[in-house]
């Protein structure tokens, strides 16, 4: 791996292999796939996987670096699940194995297995070296959504009918609502509000119906990246051992992520915001300031700014 940080690293990741994989337990080495690096759990009625994994190297230990100990990182962003399973060592220090046990409930969509090697610099632990990662397929991913397509799907639906998610119910005047339990995320309008859909669906609106339309959907956008931005946020984690911040799983949330650093203007990469957000833990200040940043970058984002400017600007003189 690249050193990435300021003490003494593995210059090359860990080659991780596992070696036995069972569902309760019964062997079912058949699912891994070593090319891929994968483990393919999604065809099968499971309630524990046992997996076998090691972790080799031939590189020495970096100089300044003692007691080496190494553990395999099981990561589910969907059911925020960060463990941890400890490795044993091998006694010359160029391999670790371990067993470990998932049950079927902790898990759900994909899950990360990665090794991690911790060593004590300067009378402090720190991450400095990793393993390539494997995936845990525990259900069946969607097909790809054809170039061109948006990133999100939706649906009009009256939002007191009981067809609509209780969230849109209980917000029955409300115009849209953006369910991220979907995947893809569904954003539901509200046809209960006579003339909404009519408005929006306009192709050929001219003066006020046009600016009408206009601004409704800029405020639509706004609501989707607003609601978007903060599922994401709520994934990102603070590193252990002094390891940069990790950021959402699912692509749409890190697109989110990423057009946000683009426009902040102390961050120049997304994981510049993975850190800047993982810092506003246990800092109310910060975090206040940091949302009445976003809000002015969220109505630049979605062109809402200038959509109110075009609208006063258009109806100045009327």
């Amino acid at each position: 791996m690249t050193p990435r940080f300021a003490w003494p690293t593995y210059r090359d990741q860990w080659d991780c292999q596992v070696t036995q994989f069972s569902l309760d337990s019964e062997r079912h080495d058949d699912v891994i796939d070593s090319d891929y690096l994968r483990l393919k759990a999604s065809e099968r009625v499971w309630s524990v996987a046992d997996i076998e994994i090691s972790a080799t190297t031939d590189q020495p230990l970096p100089a300044g670096l003692t007691g080496l100990t190494a553990h395999v990182l099981l990561a589910c962003p969907t059911t925020q699940l960060r463990r941890a399973y400890p490795m044993a060592p091998h006694s010359d220090g160029s391999r670790f194995d371990a067993q470990i046990c998932i049950p079927r409930s902790a898990v759900t969509q994909k899950a990360s297995l990665t090794v991690e090697l911790v060593a004590t610099h300067n009378e402090r632990l720190r991450i400095v070296g990793a393993g390539v990662e494997w995936a845990l397929i525990v259900e069946a991913g969607e097909a790809p959504r054809p170039a061109g397509a948006p990133p999100i799907s939706s649906a009009w639906i009256d939002f007191t009918s009981d067809d609509a998610p209780p969230e849109a119910r209980r917000s029955p005047m409300s115009y849209c609502y953006l369910d991220l339990n979907e995947s893809p995320p569904l954003l539901y309008l509200n046809s209960g509000i006579d003339g909404f859909e009519a408005l929006i669906k306009a192709e050929n609106a001219k003066l006020e119906r046009r600016r009408h339309r206009d601004l409704l959907g800029a405020m639509i956008a706004r609501q989707v990246t607003n609601s978007l931005l903060r599922a994401a946020i709520d994934e990102i984690a603070p590193g252990e051992y002094g390891a940069p911040a990790t950021g959402p799983s699912t692509r749409i949330l890190q697109s989110a992520c990423e057009a946000m650093s683009r426009e902040l203007s102390d961050t120049n990469s997304v994981e510049d915001l993975y850190e800047k957000i993982a810092a506003l833990e246990g800092n109310p200040a910060a975090t206040a300031q940091f949302w009445a940043e976003a809000d002015l970058v969220l109505d630049r984002m979605t062109g809402l700014s200038d959509t109110v400017m075009n609208v006063c600007k258009d109806v100045k003189h009327v």
